[in-house]
């Protein structure tokens, strides 16, 4: 399923009328996939003073039971927490019929196909740093959350050689994660720290941050480049995700998931990157295939 661009619109975008047409999605426990586009569209168009009244009612779903609820409520104290990225990467859908069209709906917001993709290239970056030809290469995830696509890489993997160091503030996630990768626990090593505190006894191949930097403000952007720029082997990359200002979910991210971040383009990035004192062209922007989540891609030279 594909939202269609530009998203169409059938329904006026007076108050009142939104009300009845939201009620009317209440009655019928969420949309049908024909209805998508005019739901993301209504909450890309409304304005500031409709937010209120639009999110009141809509508290019957956003409740922990559904993904974008669970955003909303913050059971874990933050948004993007280790178990919606996980809930997004498996794609779940509340078996509830009160709350599964809401999932279905959610899982085809274009941000959450971005997330799904952004794993899929941790994935594909992984499987081409271990066909170097060294014995042991070390890969540092910053924000590692459920570590799916360490999982996933390894399960895929016959001649492993990464080992891995993987950070993390939540400790829940850490748990969650470690639990998860018990058959390779001989390549990870976790660490609960904070990112900006925590000094590295180890030097990297690869450094990877898929969901973190989007909630930094621009100084500490620039910040954890100059510092996590030094502990990168010569040659080595760094690869930082942030989501674009392209991004068409953000308004509904930030309205019923009262999910913000800091969208950034493709300019800002690299400006950050100059900033860090980055030679110009050891930096560049890769994509996930919808042109969501940018990347940051920073090389050392030997």
């Amino acid at each position: 399923m594909d939202f269609p661009l530009p998203f169409p619109m059938s329904i006026s975008t007076d108050i009142s009328e939104i009300q009845d047409w939201i009620d009317n999605l209440l009655n019928h426990s969420g949309p049908d996939p024909h209805e998508y586009g005019d739901l993301l569209a209504l909450v890309s168009g409304l304005k500031s003073q409709d937010v209120p009244a639009v999110r009141a009612l809509m508290m019957p779903v956003l409740t922990p039971e559904t993904i974008i609820g669970f955003s909303f409520t913050k059971p874990m104290g933050y948004n993007g927490d280790f178990f919606i990225i996980e809930k997004i990467y498996q794609e779940y859908v509340n078996p509830d019929p009160k709350y599964s069209r809401w999932d279905l709906f959610f899982h085809q917001l274009p941000a959450a196909r971005a997330v799904v993709n952004r794993k899929e290239l941790a994935i594909k970056v992984l499987a081409e740093l271990n066909k170097r030809p060294e014995y042991r290469k070390d890969v540092l995830v910053l924000g590692s959350g459920p570590a799916r696509e360490i999982n996933e890489y390894m399960a895929s993997t016959v001649n492993n050689t990464l080992w891995f160091d993987l950070l993390d503030l939540d400790q829940r996630a850490i748990t969650y994660a470690s639990n998860r990768n018990k058959a390779y626990k001989d390549y990870l090593t976790f660490h609960h720290a904070n990112v900006i505190r925590f000094n590295p006894s180890n030097t990297y191949d690869l450094i990877w941050s898929a969901g973190l930097f989007d909630y930094f403000k621009d100084k500490h952007f620039v910040y954890m480049i100059r510092k996590y720029y030094e502990y990168l082997n010569p040659g080595g990359m760094m690869i930082i995700g942030n989501f674009s200002v392209s991004n068409p979910s953000r308004k509904i991210m930030e309205v019923l998931g009262d999910w913000f971040l800091y969208h950034r383009s493709e300019e800002q990035l690299l400006k950050f990157s100059q900033q860090a004192h980055i030679p110009e062209n050891n930096a560049w922007i890769m994509t996930e295939p919808l042109g969501i989540n940018l990347f940051l891609t920073i090389t050392k030279d030997l």
